[in-house]
């Protein structure tokens, strides 16, 4: 691989992260500021306080059982598979799995350490889950419950699931070759990460997009 290759390809693979990034707390300023937004217009209307866990309560929309723990499961995946892409092998931050010694040289190493992103994934949502009732807009288990969400969204935030196993595939892949290096599957992995983190979030892009016009 050439120089200018390689600078390339690190250069596309550092705007992804970017990208990546920005969108994803770009989406949480977002949803705060959507539920704020619709807090401030009731009390308006209304011309009387108004607390945010009845105002919750009254917004709440039941988008069923079975999407919940699909959407649940979604965001779980997406963490492990950043993870994956991220900590699996060295990048650009200080660590990595291949500095403990004891998990890199386990024949299992890989599935133990997709297991404890996933359980540690689990538990902060869980524990976000706990929050007071005027904070529920940080729960991510109810993220969907405050928007419209049609069937098909619906459907195409189920399918993430197996576009992020594919991800966490692709990156298990070139831990497997480190410290040789695939740059299309590192690359096929992000652009993976990314089409699936803008779906879980298009939900809150779209309604903050028609709350502008």
């Amino acid at each position: 691989m050439s120089i200018d290759t390689a600078f390339a390809a690190d250069s596309l693979f550092a705007t992804g992260t970017i990208v990546l990034a920005l969108g994803l707390i770009l989406a949480g300023v977002l949803h705060v500021n959507n539920l704020n937004k619709v807090h401030r217009l009731v009390r308006i209307l209304q011309k009387k306080t108004v607390s945010k866990a009845h105002l919750y309560k009254e917004m709440t929309v039941s988008q069923g059982s079975n999407f919940t723990a699909l959407a649940f499961t979604s965001w779980i995946m997406l963490f492990v598979a950043i993870a994956y892409l991220y900590l699996l092998v060295p990048t650009f931050l200080p660590f990595s799995y291949m500095d403990i010694a004891e998990l890199a040289s386990n024949s299992m190493g890989f599935f133990i350490f997709g297991i404890l992103v996933a359980m540690l994934t689990a538990i902060v949502i869980l524990f976000l889950d706990k929050l007071p009732e005027d904070n529920r807009e940080f729960r991510v288990t109810e993220l969907y419950s405050f928007y419209a969400i049609s069937k098909t969204t619906k459907k195409m935030i189920g399918l993430t699931v197996i576009a992020l196993c594919i991800s966490v595939i692709l990156s298990a892949y070139i831990g497997t070759i480190y410290p040789d290096k695939s740059i299309a599957s590192q690359l096929m992995s992000l652009i993976l990460l990314i089409i699936s983190a803008a779906i879980l979030t298009m939900p809150i892009y779209k309604e903050a997009w028609e709350a502008r016009r």
